[in-house]
């Protein structure tokens, strides 16, 4: 009979019911998509990299020999040390206008234990003495080559050929980037090349090796042997030194995964914690109009527990529908998700697939919030005698509201509005959990806004105002830019040429330190510009650093303090400045200094990486052909492909920030709308006897519409400081040495939060209306006091 009973009550509000298990199923989906990604993707990281032993540490040097490398194996706390040879190559695509460029990696063919292994997808690795390559698949297929595919590099201005001799990639570039500043992959222009190492140091005409990869013996970690190692590489100019944590591929990957964390460990809460509160509201209100039932079954010997258990069953049944639901789209989910991942990781192993543990725990996760929800609502069974709540409750105790003595407000409502105001006053619980999940959903919506925009400030702001160069001109090694520069600005449609130069370096403050990259700038640089937090350009000071906000964090740096500097630029190392100045920084870790103090520090004169060029439209092919094939000229780089690339990215990644937001309005309307049909159910009585009097519908709607937006702009103000703590939060969970969100208070996303939650209640309100206009006078005033 209770089941029954159970079954009727639903559908007689499945409207009410069906938003809760929709809220529900967002959270659940949420929960077990992300789970099982975020796990397989942990798995697959942890197999590849194990079975094809991704190294523990890096090095990059000048040139070190191979008998040298032999001898830094040996040192303590080092279980294996390999060398090879890592150089960047332009292909020659005559018919391309982009540069497209290849990083070259020699394999010792002779190890097959080696370190950072090639898994091979197809074909094979290139025989020993050939000029074969097994290239990275996603740089085969983005440029049409494939197995016994020929194509052309550009080494030391001459052409050289190469044959594909099959597919494969390593642990080492799961995320294949070629400088940090890419942000993203990009196969069409960026690729990875394996090759025999005595064929690659024949073609670069070197035998000594420039990259070093190592493993530590057990029970020694980096921080053990990065000292030693560091004393003896500094005599092979060494470049940079690292652990797995800071390589580039892994950095992007592990932030990945923290970021997934974060989501699985968040969102799914907010969704079940406001469809809990849909449904205390809902069963503490079944409650209360079910009181004459409830003792009339009390009086025909159910139990208290039998009757809660009863009440029980619809939150858990809502909440069985919402998470099995919810569970379901989740596995399928996975499915499309995995393969969008498969496009930004080389990862093997990385397809969608059914988890009966994740199903079966979210599952038990909405169960269990259910359980909590129901009871709270429906414990107020317990304390009803069969006598007392055969009778109506009697009417809550009227008394004057705080609002009715601001006569400014009360004298300018209307009758409709009164009636709404008091009407809030006297469930002052609902009103309050209705302005907690009215505050949730704007501060989902909103937040979703925000990291929206922020993607501007950090992408095209970078390329818009910080970077205001048309073309770079990138030299093949540091060298004295000055005739350079001449020769480039002397060239028809060249408006600004100004030097450039990039140093790696690693600073020191006490017994702090890390790694960055120096930029030297011209003194009054209008093609590079440094921004404060208010976007206004600093000037460069004719002395000392300038450091970003993040690594003077990470060196405790303040101003006036003194810095020990060190980089393979320099003559003589470590040399030593002073920090003049800290700015804002939120893509990339650098450090900034005046073009030719940055020189002399280093000990060098006129010393430049590139020039930076401003330019007239259809100058960049023109500078691109006719340094094509120069060799002192590595890539002449265009910003706008650039931009673009990075819009294509925004445009895919706007997309899953919209879902959240469509997410945040389903959830505002479950709310809202749940809100308006409590209120609507139990004023049926009041709202009836309005009609009798001869108002319109339109008039009583007014009665609960007053009733929504004022709640509403409670939640709405509300959600503005949970809006900042939850930027806060997402922001720190995703911040990472390559990138970070800056927490600005910007009211776009407020009121991007403030028209979704407008949004939901209008539409509320059109649902509503249809309820009012069915309203039966006849029916409704036949009901018993």
């Amino acid at each position: 009979m209770l089941q029954r009973k159970m079954w009727r009550d639903l559908l007689e509000n499945k409207t009410a019911y069906l938003a809760c298990a929709a809220v529900i199923a967002i959270g659940l989906m949420v929960f077990v998509s992300m789970s099982v990604i975020f796990q397989s993707l942990s798995e697959a990281r942890e197999s590849f990299y194990r079975d094809f032993r991704f190294a523990d540490g890096f090095a990059r040097v000048r040139a070190i020999s191979e008998t040298q490398t032999e001898r830094l194996a040996l040192l303590e706390g080092i279980d294996r040390l390999e060398g090879r040879l890592v150089r960047d190559v332009r292909v020659h695509f005559p018919d391309r206008a982009e540069n497209v460029f290849l990083r070259l990696v020699s394999v010792t063919l002779e190890q097959d234990d080696r370190l950072n292994n090639v898994l091979v997808l197809a074909g094979r690795l290139p025989s020993a003495g050939t000029q074969g390559v097994l290239l990275d698949p996603d740089f085969m297929e983005a440029n049409g080559l494939g197995p016994g595919s020929n194509f052309q590099v550009l080494i030391h201005g001459e052409k050289v050929t190469l044959q594909v001799t099959g597919s494969g990639y390593s642990p080492e570039f799961i995320y294949a980037m070629r400088t940090p500043m890419d942000v993203f992959p990009d196969p069409a222009t960026f690729g990875i090349a394996y090759l025999c190492l005595n064929v690659m140091q024949e073609l670069f005409g070197q035998e000594a090796l420039n990259d070093l990869s190592f493993t530590l013996a057990d029970g020694y970690t980096f921080q053990d042997v990065e000292d030693s190692l560091e004393t003896r590489l500094e005599a092979h100019g060494l470049e940079a030194l690292y652990a797995r944590k800071d390589q580039t591929s892994e950095a992007m990957l592990s932030m990945e995964l923290q970021g997934l964390q974060a989501m699985v460990a968040s969102m799914p809460l907010l969704f079940l914690a406001i469809a809990a509160i849909i449904l205390y509201i809902l069963l503490k209100r079944m409650v209360e109009q079910q009181r004459g039932q409830i003792g009339t079954l009390k009086a025909f010997g159910f139990s208290n527990q039998e009757i809660l258990l009863h009440y029980l069953t619809y939150a858990l049944a809502i909440s069985a529908a919402g998470g099995l639901s919810g569970g379901l789209l989740g596995s399928w989910l996975t499915y499309p998700m995995m393969a969008m991942y498969e496009t930004f990781f080389n990862l093997p192993g990385l397809t969608g697939r059914f988890s009966w543990l994740h199903l079966l725990g979210g599952l038990l996760f909405s169960l269990g919030f259910g359980a909590l929800a129901g009871y709270l609502g429906a414990k107020g069974v317990l304390a009803l005698r069969p006598a007392e709540a055969m009778r109506p409750a009697a009417p809550p105790m009227a008394k004057r509201t705080l609002l009715e003595g601001w006569h400014l407000y009360w004298n300018n409502l209307n009758v409709q509005g009164k009636m709404a105001t008091r009407n809030l006053f006297r469930n002052k619980a609902r009103s309050f959990l209705t302005v907690l999940g009215v505050m949730s959903a704007f501060s989902l919506i909103a937040t979703t806004g925000y990291f929206l925009s922020m993607f501007d400030v950090l992408l095209l702001d970078q390329f818009t105002k910080v970077q205001t160069h048309d073309i770079k001109v990138v030299f093949n090694a540091p060298a004295d830019y000055r005739h350079v520069q001449r020769e480039l600005a002397r060239l028809p449609g060249i408006n600004r040429a100004e030097a450039f130069l990039e140093a790696p370096a690693k600073l020191k403050h006490g017994w702090l330190e890390d790694e960055a990259v120096i930029l030297g700038i011209e003194q009054d640089s209008f093609l590079y510009n440094l921004l404060d937090s208010r976007g206004e350009r600093v000037p460069l000071p004719p002395y000392g650093i300038v450091l970003s906000q993040k690594l003077a964090e990470s060196l405790q740096a303040e101003l006036g303090d003194r810095l020990e500097v060190e980089s393979p630029f320099a003559e003589e190392s470590p040399v030593y400045t002073r920090v003049s100045d800290i700015v804002p920084q939120h893509l990339g870790i650098n450090a900034y200094m005046e073009l030719e103090a940055l020189s002399r520090l280093l000990g060098q004169n006129h010393l430049g990486t590139a020039i930076l060029l401003a330019a007239t439209d259809g100058t960049y092919p023109v500078l691109k052909e006719r340094y094509r094939e120069s060799p002192l000229v590595f890539a002449v780089e265009g910003k706008g492909a650039l931009l673009q690339k990075f819009n294509e990215m925004m445009e895919s990644y706007g997309y899953t920030v919209w879902l959240l937001a469509v997410f945040g309005l389903l959830t505002a309307f479950a709310v809202i709308y749940n809100s308006g049909l409590v209120s609507l159910s139990e004023r049926k009585r009041e709202l009836a006897s309005l009609r009798v009097l001869g108002l319109t519908s339109g008039e009583v709607l007014q009665v609960l519409t007053f009733e929504q937006w004022f709640i509403s702009l409670f939640g709405i103000l509300a959600g503005v400081p949970a809006t900042m703590l939850l930027i806060h939060g997402m922001a720190d969970a995703m911040e990472s040495d390559l990138f970070s969100f800056p927490v600005l208070f910007e009211w776009q996303p407020f009121i991007i939060g403030a028209l979704g939650t407008a949004a939901s209640i209008w539409l509320t309100h059109q649902v509503l209306a249809v309820r009012v206009r069915r309203l039966s006078m006849v029916e409704v005033l036949k009901e018993r006091d």
